[in-house]
């Protein structure tokens, strides 16, 4: 498949026009307009409908944009890495992360490299768990810190991905703070009872709340409004419900005495923290320095006690 014609695929999808992609890409529109034929030739399927209001992406267009900028994206790695042999690192990393992890990782992680890597650009982003698996897989992102698990049945790419497991924490029972209760523990039966606010991710935070109590034998008795991780955070602040969270998004809230965890037993609910990053390509120099940099962010976010929970990191 010819490099070119996927840039001018890109190209032509992002400004919805023949004319203006022939402008951007300095060539004539007869020239773009072949390239995209071929393209699609090769392809077996049309990429784009074309009409008076322009260029559109056909179903089968939006499906291939997404791996369009993954090639572009692994690309540009590539020279960046080239470019860059026997020097200090430099380039685009791009890492997407649960809102959790973020929270605790941004700045501390961006610190770090700031002062032993300058060179290097971070494109942090925020998604939900099943989100940034899909957009690993499409080249999206070099490196995820996720709740992945390497299983045939939520990660089918097991062969070209490599998962190393940061730490493992535990959900509590997240309530508004309120000086009069400070009970320590709540067991995982007392839950049925009392309306939860579960954090809309299958494969995420929420995915860990219905997989627990599947194998427990209980019922998880779902409140009325559900909403990510975030929206829940504001919703149980407000007195407008509780939820099962990792301390790890909202241990500054505690600080404050905005709200208030009790540790979940019998069982507790425990789910692994992740790195994942390819195994079937070889990493830039600048994800190897940004992989390093994660590693040691996580120990001393975990040794201040910002982000508790078993740590499954060598220290060595």
């Amino acid at each position: 498949m010819d490099f070119r014609r996927i840039q001018h695929f890109v190209h032509v999808s992002e400004l919805g026009s023949l004319s203006k992609a022939a402008e951007r890409l300095h060539i004539v529109q007869p020239a773009l307009s072949q390239s995209i034929k071929r393209l699609e030739d090769e392809l077996g399927t049309k990429l784009f409908t074309r009409s008076r209001k322009g260029m559109e992406l056909t179903e089968a267009g939006n499906m291939f944009s997404k791996y369009a900028y993954g090639i572009l994206n692994q690309m540009n790695r590539a020279k960046e890495s080239l470019s860059t042999i026997g020097e200090n690192p430099q380039g685009t990393v791009s890492i997407a992360m649960t809102a959790s992890a973020l929270h605790v990782l941004t700045v501390p992680l961006s610190r770090r490299l700031k002062q032993d890597y300058p060179k290097i650009k971070l494109n942090i982003e925020e998604g939900l768990a099943g989100n940034i698996q899909q957009g690993f897989e499409a080249g999206w992102y070099d490196l995820v810190v996720s709740y992945l698990h390497k299983t045939a049945e939520n990660n089918p790419r097991v062969d070209s991905t490599h998962i190393e497991p940061l730490i493992e924490e535990e959900l509590f029972y997240v309530t508004p703070y309120d000086s009069g209760d400070h009970r320590k523990e709540i067991t995982f039966s007392e839950l049925q009872d009392i309306p939860l606010i579960v954090p809309q991710d299958q494969h995420g935070v929420g995915g860990s709340i219905h997989k627990h109590a599947e194998e427990s034998g209980f019922k998880i008795n779902v409140a009325a409004i559900s909403a990510s991780l975030h929206p829940t955070i504001q919703l149980i602040e407000a007195g407008l419900g509780s939820s099962l969270l990792p301390l790890s998004a909202i241990y500054d809230r505690i600080d404050q005495k905005k709200l208030q965890a009790t540790r979940v037993v019998k069982p507790r609910i425990l789910h692994q923290v992740s790195m994942v990053f390819p195994s079937h390509k070889p990493l830039t120099q600048a994800s190897i320095a940004v992989m390093e940099a994660l590693r040691q962010t996580v120990i001393n976010v975990h040794h201040n006690k910002i982000w508790p929970g078993k740590l499954l990191i060598s220290e060595n």
